[in-house]
């Protein structure tokens, strides 16, 4: 991990080839250093099963077909939940079938590369490679975040970061030259925005992120309101748009009648002790503590604002904004699993980062460090404090990580179950199990009907549907699960 400033250009071409080298090879050790502490930390994921969820979730894109899948990317107000999930399911399924190692694989190759994007898009939101670094480093062991390296359900939290963070950091570096974005610019930032909306609801949020950074950067210089105007509304078109997207989005996808908030786990409550509520929550989730109250996160909120302000530190403002508007589409819903902290997360981990790197360096200053140039100095406290964090939170870190193991235990032995039967049923056959290993969920239908991959197939489970003995007597084949063994009656 290397100590490099950065400019809103991510490195200063004002020193010629030298300094633009100079950067690249700081941006190459960073992104190194990133690859080799997410590897070293995530390897043992390579040894989990499917999780339960992900047999609905491959369900819910090979029922109706790869098609619809497809032209709900384009369609993206139609009923189909999260089609970007279909992209990352369908081929690896129809490839690999129920072969964990390939969806591990992908999925921490697409964790990976979003950590690297994330460097870029951190260095530029932070004005520091070195404080982008860490907070990646932070974020990739976060032990609340295990789920997204040991658990494939979550991948939809990883696509959607993905393309959150692309779409901003697209976004911003097309910005760098300070005039309108072509229409060719505002077209890739607005699909990259879908995508993300296609992966997760979550990514709501981006149009505000945008306007903050358009309003901070308008008033660059001035207080003068008709100024301040003037400028944003001359960048107001991709942000329109983006905000067009979002209503149609909420309106259908949220709101209609196929809509998520049809579902009471994602049904949104407004009220100030929803709100108040989860804000605390995910504090002490993401700081790894139970210590906020309402009174202490608002405070919190108050004192970088104060500081943003008092200082006129328009990073720290924009990050702010990250930190208090990210979590909203997940304020006023039930909790939901780790996963959907993500995203917040990162806004908090630059913030740390940011005051981790200004510590350091007035440490480094300290005649105990006179021996080492102030670079390294500073690179070496952040390692020390690093080390601290790793060690502190390794026992929590390493139990949600056995949980995960554990996850998918059931899964893969009814999985085995179906891979030792002797036959095939015949299309249109009508199929009842009785006691199956989920007694409270639709698993052993999803894991039948992907097996035996026949659409046509009529599947009954007793445990939810409460078959009379008659029923049962008209079934082509009856399947009991007899001391965990699958066995035909």
């Amino acid at each position: 991990m290397a100590t490099a400033a950065v400019q809103s250009t991510l490195f200063d071409v004002q020193g010629g080839r030298s300094v633009a080298r100079r950067s690249r090879g700081a941006e190459t050790t960073a992104a190194l250093a990133v690859a080799i502490f997410f590897l070293r930390v995530s390897w043992r994921a390579v040894y989990v099963h499917l999780s339960s969820d992900e047999m609905m979730n491959i369900y819910w894109y090979w029922e109706p077909g790869a098609w619809k899948v497809a032209a709900a990317h384009i369609l993206f107000w139609r009923p189909m939940i999260r089609p970007m999930g279909g992209l990352y399911y369908l081929p690896l399924f129809h490839t690999f079938g129920f072969n964990p190692w390939p969806y591990t694989a992908a999925r921490l190759a697409i964790l990976l590369f979003v950590s690297l994007l994330l460097v870029r898009l951190g260095a530029r939101l932070t004005g520091s490679l070195t404080s982008a670094t860490l907070a990646v480093m932070v974020v990739a062991y976060h032990p609340e975040l295990v789920s997204l390296t040991h658990n494939g359900s979550f991948i939809y939290d990883i696509l959607c970061a993905g393309f959150y963070f692309g779409a901003l950091l697209y976004y911003l570096r097309c910005r760098d030259s300070g005039l309108r974005l072509t229409l060719g610019q505002s077209s890739a930032f607005l699909a990259l925005y879908i995508c993300a909306l296609n992966s997760k609801e979550m990514a709501v949020s981006l149009p505000v992120m945008v306007c903050a950074y358009e309003v901070l950067e308008a008033s660059r210089g001035t207080r003068n309101i008709a100024t301040i105007a003037g400028r944003f509304l001359k960048h107001v078109g991709p942000l329109a748009a983006a905000v067009v997207i979002t209503t149609l989005f909420i309106i259908f996808k949220t709101y209609g009648p196929d809509g998520l908030a049809q579902i009471d786990v994602y049904r949104p409550v407004f009220t100030w002790t929803r709100f108040a509520v989860s804000s605390q929550r995910f504090l002490n989730t993401i700081f790894c503590t139970t210590r906020f109250r309402t009174w202490s996160v608002l405070a919190v909120w108050a004192l970088l604002l104060y500081f943003g302000i008092h200082k006129r530190n328009r990073r720290l403002l924009l990050l702010l904004v990250w930190v208090v508007a990210t979590p909203l589409p997940l304020n006023f819903i039930p909790p939901h699993g780790a996963g959907c902290i993500y995203i917040p997360l990162v806004g908090w981990s630059m913030i740390v980062a940011i005051a981790s790197e200004a510590l350091a360096h007035r440490i480094a200053r300290e005649p105990l460090f006179a021996w080492l140039p102030e670079g390294a100095a500073v690179v070496s406290i952040l390692a020390a404090a690093l080390f601290y964090y790793t060690s502190a939170t390794a026992f929590r870190h390493d139990g949600m990580a056995r949980e995960c193991f554990r996850n998918g235990e059931k899964t893969w032995n009814t999985i085995e179950q179906f891979r030792n039967l002797p036959f095939r049923p015949p299309p249109g056959s009508r199929i009842a199990f009785v006691d199956d290993p989920f007694p409270k969920g639709w698993d052993t239908l999803f894991i039948a009907k992907l097996w035996w991959e026949d659409r046509s197939l009529q599947i009954f489970l007793q445990n939810q549907q409460h078959l009379a003995a008659s029923e049962l007597a008209g079934m082509d084949y009856v399947f009991d699960f007899s001391q965990g063994r699958l066995t035909r009656r």
